[in-house]
């Protein structure tokens, strides 16, 4: 009887480990062949791509504007900014909204893998390898079932072109 107890105990304290804020949720997005997360609580939603209307005379990376339910966002081809080359839009391809300070701002994806969830002590420091200019935008790095997922400081990566 008392062994059944201290199992009891062990299983009931797991739980509260994971409920004291120790795992954070991430959507998992594929980017050419790689895959990063975003936090969970900085997504507004995720839609499939409409007509996107570029806008002549803007930079590079904005894909253009769209119009999701009566509200118009501006898109952002994130593979640009993080030297990856072009957006090819595709059937798999995503608009992933962002809530930022500015307003929501969608960033276009090759496909939304997955949401997952990842204990806090699980996410690695970035590689000290990857290129110094795109370093300062990936927070972490986590083992997930489909490879290595970069974590993305998102709206720092919008907006450094502001800054």
């Amino acid at each position: 009887m008392q062994v059944l107890d201290n199992k009891n105990e062990v299983l009931q304290g797991i739980p509260q480990e994971n409920e004291g804020g120790e795992i954070r949720q991430f959507i998992g997005m594929r980017l050419g062949q790689e895959i990063y997360g975003i936090p969970v609580e900085k997504i507004k939603t995720i839609a499939k791509p409409l007509q996107i209307t570029s806008i002549p005379g803007t930079a590079p990376h904005i894909m253009g504007l769209m119009n999701l339910h009566g509200e118009i966002l501006c898109v952002a081809d994130v593979k640009i900014l993080l030297n990856m080359g072009k957006a090819v839009p595709a059937e798999d391809g995503r608009v992933v909204v962002i809530k930022t300070v500015e307003g929501p701002v969608g960033i276009f994806c090759d496909e939304v893998i997955d949401i997952y969830d990842i204990a806090k002590k699980n996410i690695e420091a970035a590689l000290s390898t990857l290129n110094a200019e795109i370093g300062v935008y990936i927070q972490g790095q986590v083992q997930v079932e489909s490879g290595l997922m970069g974590i993305l400081d998102i709206e720092r990566l919008l907006f450094k072109q502001e800054k």
